[in-house]
């Protein structure tokens, strides 16, 4: 059963899991069992987001401050966007290696991060695959479509594909985290999915 206690529960979000306790231990005493995937990540278990790049740099500066919550992480957002930069990765999936830039790179279990942008409106937690998700470029389309009205990206911009494992390399050092925890900086990832490994209780 899962208690909200973080600064954004995302993956309370992904479930509709009530985020106070009372309502949430309602959940664990009545609700129903789902056999969850996970992501073996870099040998971290990963339950919701793992990336590399724009967003675990945000996790770093949000760690670094002092404020909580989603405003905690809108003002670090700003001087994330300022400093950020490309990574030259090569991607090696489903027996294809291709050479891509981008600002991010998302291994997605479920579907939103708990600032409820939607970054892969494809996810299913038990469906026994995970997506890879691109973020070539920033646009305002493509955000308009995270938190507003989430469907299929522009492919130019942001590409999405499944996967049960991949490997990544970096030409570079790149930020990395694991479900909202900052790791640090790494230049190889490698991830594999573990189908219907976590026994959840859901609403």
């Amino acid at each position: 059963g899962i208690l909200p206690a973080g600064s954004a529960n995302g993956m309370a979000r992904e479930l509709d899991i009530p985020l106070t306790p009372n309502e949430a231990l309602k959940t664990v005493e009545t609700g129903r069992i789902i056999n969850a995937d996970v992501i073996k990540v870099n040998d971290r278990i990963c339950l919701h987001l793992s990336d590399i790049g724009l967003n675990a740099l945000l996790i770093k500066h949000f760690e670094e401050g002092d404020l909580r919550g989603k405003l905690g992480y809108a003002l670090k957002v700003i001087k994330t966007l300022w400093i950020k930069s490309r990574m030259t990765l090569k991607i090696n999936t489903n027996n294809k290696v291709e050479e891509v830039k981008a600002l991010m790179v998302v291994l997605a279990n479920a579907r939103k991060y708990g600032t409820n942008a939607v970054i892969n409106p494809e996810g299913d937690l038990c469906d026994g695959r995970f997506e890879v998700v691109i973020l070539k470029r920033l646009a305002i389309s493509e955000l308009w479509k995270m938190w507003f009205r989430p469907r299929g990206f522009n492919p130019d911009k942001i590409r999405l594909f499944p996967a049960t494992s991949v490997n990544i390399e970096s030409s570079r050092r790149v930020h990395f985290q694991v479900d909202g925890e900052y790791l640090g900086k790494v230049k190889r990832v490698e991830a594999n999915i573990i189908a219907g490994q976590l026994k959840l209780i859901v609403p």
